[in-house]
């Protein structure tokens, strides 16, 4: 599996659209953590976590346990959304 490093750093303007918002909370996730949970439901990315804050730590372990646990956060939909968001329209 690919390990992606500086996911969140290199998609500060994505992540900060009020689009990238609005899909988040309807998921009831940040758009950080909507991220992760992005690149894990694609099956080949696993994000490298480099956060020093217990409450975002905990905000992504959360979101992880879920998708290891079985829970389809995202649809298919949602990920070709998303997407296109991050300008990734081939997904």
């Amino acid at each position: 599996k690919y390990q992606s490093f500086w996911t969140l750093t290199a998609n500060r303007k994505a992540l900060a659209t009020s689009e990238a918002h609005e899909i988040a909370e309807a998921k009831g996730l940040t758009p950080q953590t909507y991220m992760y949970a992005f690149l894990m439901s694609l099956g080949y990315a696993t994000p490298l976590d480099g956060t020093t804050s217990r409450v975002h730590m905990a905000q992504d372990v959360a979101v992880m346990e879920r998708i290891q646990g079985g829970e389809q956060i995202l649809t298919e939909e949602d990920q070709i959304k998303f997407a296109r968001l991050l300008g990734m329209p081939g997904l």
